[in-house]
């Protein structure tokens, strides 16, 4: 974490400007990874993000059922029209803003949530969210990058949020949960949104820790165990 972002976090817990409440999780250090951690797991997660985002974004917005109904279950790359009508992988902004994320954590040496907004601000994004084109017009306004995220309960922030984890790999401490809520809430300042991206982040760092694959109710409850505590109030009140 990058000097600054606790204290920035804990400003916006006490002025009500971050749409989530202080639960006991950003007091909560994750469990310390094995020290010859497979570093093929954190490329598999983050090439794993680019293969899932080309495989749904051509159904993206269709019912599940009407999905399965005409594709069954996709397996394979269905035909692309920002490619000719051809059946290739072409992921979409939420990847691109995953990457730039990483790419700008390389460049810091660290989360500097100023900076990443910035790198978002400058950058061509392909077939942005409106969530995300609202930050952009809030950013360009003129405010600041914590109050350029619309109250929006949408994915975006989820799609992108994955590579956070990768600075505390390392020396993890609860300054993991800081850098997440921040990150997530620069394009979705709301309680759902910044919840969910907690969340998963938790969920990551679990696995990370595991030898074989969960069973499936897993997924379920640890989501709901985690989540419930974050997403009940809109803002803090010291």
């Amino acid at each position: 974490m990058m000097p600054g972002n606790r204290e920035t976090l804990e400003r916006l817990f006490k002025e009500g400007n971050i749409g989530i409440r202080r639960s006991p999780l950003f007091d909560e250090t994750p469990p310390i990874l094995a020290e010859d951690i497979d570093f093929g797991r954190i490329e598999g997660m983050m090439l794993g993000l680019a293969i899932g985002d080309s495989l749904g974004n051509t159904t993206e917005g269709m019912i599940p059922d009407a999905r399965r109904e005409r594709y069954g279950e996709i397996r394979g790359y269905l035909p692309n029209d920002h490619a000719r009508g051809k059946p290739v992988g072409l992921p979409s902004d939420d990847t691109q803003l995953a990457f730039w994320t990483l790419e700008q954590m390389i460049e810091d040496r660290g989360f500097h949530p100023d900076h990443l907004a910035e790198r978002f601000s400058t950058d061509r994004i392909f077939g942005i969210g409106s969530s995300v084109r609202q930050f952009l017009q809030n950013y360009k306004s003129g405010q600041s990058w914590y109050e350029s995220g619309p109250r929006s309960a949408g994915n975006g922030a989820l799609m992108r949020i994955a590579p956070i984890l990768i600075p505390h790999l390392k020396s993890p401490s609860t300054d993991l949960w800081v850098d997440t809520a921040l990150c997530a809430m620069i394009t979705h300042n709301d309680s759902g949104s910044i919840a969910s991206c907690l969340t998963f982040v938790h969920m990551l760092w679990s696995l990370l820790q595991m030898r074989t694959a969960p069973a499936a109710y897993w997924w379920l409850e640890t989501y709901v165990k985690v989540a419930k505590d974050l997403e009940a109030d809109e803002t803090y009140q010291p």
